[in-house]
């Protein structure tokens, strides 16, 4: 194996590599070494001479213009060494620079990637290591804003104008022009990620180093001069501007915080836009109607009533077309790539039809045209039809630009991943982003884990790291090839997952998943079941917490004077106190409570119990859910059945299991509301007697058991 590899990604700039290839050849490394040249389909006439000047060196001429990140891959691929030094045409090689370089990071074992020092064509320092971007810096380097403040202290960071550039240290990342890459490293992290056609395909590698545990590097030790144009800052709607603003957006989707959020809710968030263009439509189909109507007047006898008369009609339209679609299940399987079917679109529409039809026949309303509600229907089934078709136009055109793409980290043994990853479909089309997998239940145990699909789908861990892995790889979905069982991931693991609202996909061996709630759907070809949220448990869980808000405010009223005696006079119970408890619930949320209690030891009732209710106000708590239990957790966990049935939920002061907590528990009906609501009043949270040494509560125990 070499040990180093040099890869230079061309494109119409062939003066500039005459001179760079001419550094090389006069500064060559002392090591053995490569030169690759990947060129995207030139079109200047110097290449042919600048090729046959140096045959010495290996050529790849593509077909069609790849980009930098899928030109650097090329050649990175095509050459086997433990260094590869990716170069811009406009690098020029000075003196003793490479063997420098390959010294520095020979010293650096950390080092994933290394910067060296960049020089101006008259020899002054250029700015080439910086700090990642942030919304202010965006604002300042890319908009009018930053003529306003030419001096900004945010620009000044990011530039890192702070540091003087002359002595080696750890930087978020360097320019991809000149950088040093180690092969191990990338065997962690992957090669460059294709979707960044030009532009931040340096800044997503260097950010993946720093999440795989590798350092990026800038050392003054070895220096290169760049001819450095900064082209999608020199026009402000040139093309390079426009593949700058691309690859930004693509950068944010893919490691955004906000996009990864908007990502976990999408399923209501599209249920609901899907919903607002049903209403825009049905209420363009109504006016429609009615200007069609007018529009025709002439052929008609009776006369045709103002347009207000019928806007009481048209919100009572809106209010049933929204009450059927909701029953019908036009909102269910709002993220299919499959067009719906015709057929149960117009039976939809055709029940909102016949309902208003009645509605108004029966209701005895002359104001209405009974030729409104014949133009209506067609128009209602165009325009509703329009909109789902637009949502899902939208949806396949961020697809193909990896914009709208479901981060996916795989759960599974290398070999069977790589025969699901190297079948012939393409993953991006089904909406798929691999971002790696993970296996092994140690570090020891993994020991130089695969790349798999060419080197691009990377180990990030293992299964002790998936919860940790999911948040930092910004992972919407995780695939398993591997059953829920005390070896896979730990029960408080899948909690955080669900928690997050990751969605959790097993292949559909498992059949019992399905009647946990779980949803057949193909993913990569293969039919899986599919563990999401429920769209109605977002509403539900919306005004569980309204009420709990304001059950809360007018606790914290009530309770605050019985509170205040408690803590300042010690009055009640003799010596009753205020104990702070740690908690443990089957979700993970584990708050820390603070209980008003009695000399016993026994929890007080609801009117002592201000901090329960301040806790209700801040959303720690709710007025029902799950029980959360003091101290260590309990000798059994919930059923693998109950765990995956059940929708994640903050822990309640009653809810169902306050029915257990009698000597004799209740089964249902009006006796057994009463219970968990006496379970409310006397022993809220379902605490009981509380030991004065209460350890801190311990994981709660996996209980995996299939039914």
């Amino acid at each position: 194996m070499l040990k180093l590899a040099i890869v230079i990604i061309h494109y119409n700039s062939s003066a500039d590599l005459d001179r760079c290839l001419e550094s090389l050849v006069a500064c060559a490394p002392a090591v053995e070494h490569a030169v690759h040249i990947v060129d995207n389909q030139s079109t200047d006439e110097g290449l042919d001479a600048v090729h046959q000047r140096y045959p010495q060196f290996q050529w790849t001429f593509s077909d069609e213009n790849l980009g930098y990140s899928r030109g650097a891959n090329l050649g990175m691929s095509q050459v086997e060494a433990e260094y590869y030094l990716i170069l811009n045409p406009d690098i020029v090689v000075q003196p003793e620079a490479l063997d420098n370089l390959l010294a520095f990071a020979e010293r650096t074992p950390r080092a994933g990637i290394v910067g060296p020092q960049l020089l101006n064509p008259d020899l002054t320092i250029q700015h080439s290591c910086r700090r990642f971007y942030t919304l202010n810096t965006l604002l300042l380097r890319r908009t009018f804003l930053g003529k306003i403040f030419p001096d900004s202290t945010t620009v000044r960071r990011h530039l890192m104008l702070d540091f003087d550039h002359r002595s080696s240290r750890p930087v978020d990342w360097v320019i991809g022009g000149c950088m040093l890459v180690r092969r191990t490293a990338m065997e962690r992290t992957g090669p460059m990620d294709e979707r960044f056609f030009l532009y931040f395909e340096d800044v997503d590698w260097c950010h993946r180093m720093w999440q795989a545990g590798c350092e990026v590097v800038y050392t003054p030790e070895a220096r290169f001069i760049h001819r450095h144009r900064r082209e999608s800052a020199q026009g402000k709607f040139n093309r390079t501007f426009w593949l700058h603003l691309g690859s930004l957006i693509s950068f944010y989707e893919k490691w955004g915080a906000l996009v990864w959020l908007l990502k976990k809710w999408r399923e209501p968030l599209l249920v609901m836009l899907l919903w607002a263009l049903d209403m825009a439509g049905m209420a363009a189909a109504f006016v429609g109607a009615y200007g069609l109507r007018k529009l025709l007047g002439g052929f008609f006898s009776e006369g045709l009533y103002p347009f207000a008369e019928y806007r009481p009609l048209l919100l009572f339209s809106l209010l049933v077309g929204t009450l059927v679609f909701l029953l019908t299940g036009r909102y269910t399987g709002v993220r299919s790539r499959r067009p719906r079917r015709l057929r149960a679109h117009l039976k939809q529409v055709g029940v909102v039809s016949v309902l208003l039809l009645a509605a108004t026949y029966l209701g005895h309303l002359e104001v209405v045209s009974r030729a409104v509600w014949l133009f209506f229907i067609p128009l209602f089934a165009w325009t509703t039809s329009l909109g789902d078709a637009g949502i899902r136009a939208i949806q396949r055109r961020l697809e193909k630009g990896y914009l709208s793409l479901e981060r996916t980290l795989l759960v599974g043994p290398p070999d069977v991943l790589r025969e699901w990853l190297e079948r012939p479909r393409s993953l991006v089309a089904e909406g798929i982003d691999v971002a790696g997998y993970i296996w092994g239940s140690s570090a020891a145990e993994s020991a130089g884990p695969p790349l798999l699909q060419g080197g691009t789908v990377p180990w990030l861990g293992t299964l002790a790291d998936l919860g940790e892995t999911a948040q930092r790889y910004r992972i919407s979905q995780i695939i398993f090839w591997q059953r829920p069982s005390p070896e896979g991931p730990s029960r408080r693991q899948l909690a955080l997952l669900r928690r997050l609202r990751v969605r959790l996909c097993w292949n559909l061996e498992d059949v019992w998943l399905l009647t946990s709630g779980a949803r057949p759907e193909r993913i990569g070809g293969d039919w899986s079941a599919v563990q999401t949220h429920a769209a109605g448990s977002v509403l539900r869980g919306g005004l569980l917490r309204l009420g709990s808000f304001l059950a809360g405010a007018l606790l914290v009223v009530l309770t605050l004077p019985f509170w205040l005696a408690l803590r300042l006079l010690r009055i009640p119970r003799g010596a009753s106190a205020a104990r702070r408890v740690p908690t443990r619930d089957p979700w993970g949320y584990d708050p820390t409570v603070t209980l008003a209690v009695g000399q016993d030891g026994g929890t007080l009732p609801l009117l002592w119990q201000w901090p329960l209710a301040w806790d209700l106000v801040r959303g720690r708590l709710n007025l029902t859910g799950p029980r959360t239990v003091a101290g260590p957790a309990p000798k059994t966990g919930i059923s693998a059945m109950a765990f995956w049935k059940r929708q994640p939920a903050v822990p309640g002061l009653t809810g169902d299991w306050a029915r257990g907590m009698t000597p004799e528990p209740v089964a249902g009906g009006w006796k057994s509301l009463f219970t968990v609501w006496k379970t409310l009043w006397r022993d809220p949270g379902g605490f009981g007697v509380i030991a004065p040494d209460a350890p801190v509560a311990g994981t709660q125990p996996d209980a995996h058991e299939v039914p």
